[in-house]
């Protein structure tokens, strides 16, 4: 085993433990989002007996198990949902690491890959939005136009870097070595990739609206507060169409499409958001896999 697969095995190793880590963060955003509650204060404790939980019984995975997923101070269960999303994350972060391996810090040269790096924790966090968004609409019934705000942003740090990187690469020798494009054209090529990939989910959205909706009564879709779940939800499935490539968006907006289709405009719209984050994790991981092997 040569150097590079052991730096390899620790980072994909520190990646997992990284996204168990902000696994358990996510829960506490999953929880206290919709209540409108601050996200950065506050101490996490029991919601049966109220008891503020220590250092010991915060620590992912390992003490939901090891509690036998019951609260130490009053025995009340546990619910699974926290060990089920910290180790999703876990696993989605480990996937991750491994299609984007050249992404990480160079223990030799860290500033060669600085700014992809900036732009795999981008990745990252895209992982944790997508997975908010998921439970919130399962947990509400409807999600919040601020998670697509929250996704865009994180697209355009993703450009900015990337192009960053380019550029002083060009100028200053500074950054990911072997570049075979300029800034400008790669921030070309960057904005009609998302401009496409948003087209794509937004055709599968405008299917899914005409073929669920009586067309006289389509208004009803724009203004109706009974419609604002799938509104939401829609936005979202652009923008996240938009973030994951081109090829990956094809097989998202297929997902939501047939999702959204079956699911019509029940009750079960909570669900949207399940299949969504399973489209778009199928459609990227699947399309990164693939190019690892042909590449």
């Amino acid at each position: 085993m040569n150097v590079n697969q052991v730096l390899a095995i620790i980072n994909i190793v520190m990646a997992g433990m990284f996204g168990a880590v902000i696994g358990s963060f996510t829960n506490v955003c999953i929880y206290r989002i919709p209540e409108h509650r601050t996200i950065v204060k506050g101490h996490s404790m029991c919601m049966t007996c109220g008891h503020e939980l220590g250092a010991l019984d915060l620590v992912p995975i390992f003490s939901w198990l090891c509690l036998g997923g019951k609260c130490r101070y009053c025995k009340t269960p546990i619910s699974s949902r926290y060990i089920k999303i910290e180790s999703l994350t876990a696993l989605m972060y480990i996937l991750m690491a491994c299609t984007h391996l050249s992404m990480f810090l160079d223990p030799v040269d860290p500033k060669a890959n600085l700014f992809p790096f900036v732009v795999l924790c981008a990745l990252f966090i895209m992982i944790n939005i997508v997975i908010v968004e998921m439970m919130i609409m399962k947990d509400t019934g409807s999600s919040m136009f601020r998670l697509s705000t929250a996704l865009l942003i994180d697209l355009a740090v993703q450009v900015l870097f990337r192009v960053l990187d380019v550029a002083l690469t060009e100028k200053l020798g500074w950054g990911t070595p072997a570049v075979s494009t300029s800034a400008s054209a790669l921030a070309v090529d960057l904005l009609v990739e998302i401009l496409i990939g948003a087209a794509i989910g937004l055709v599968a959205v405008v299917l899914a609206v005409l073929i669920t909706n009586d067309p006289k009564r389509l208004s009803r879709y724009f203004k109706s507060d009974k419609t604002r779940a799938f509104r939401t939800s829609d936005l979202f499935a652009i923008v996240l169409c938009a973030c994951i490539g081109v090829i990956p968006a094809i097989i998202c907006a297929a997902v939501y499409l047939i999702s959204r289709i079956a699911i019509g405009t029940g009750k079960n719209v909570k669900y949207l958001g399940i299949w969504l984050a399973a489209g778009a994790a199928v459609g990227y991981f699947g399309y990164a896999f693939f190019n690892m092997l042909v590449g």
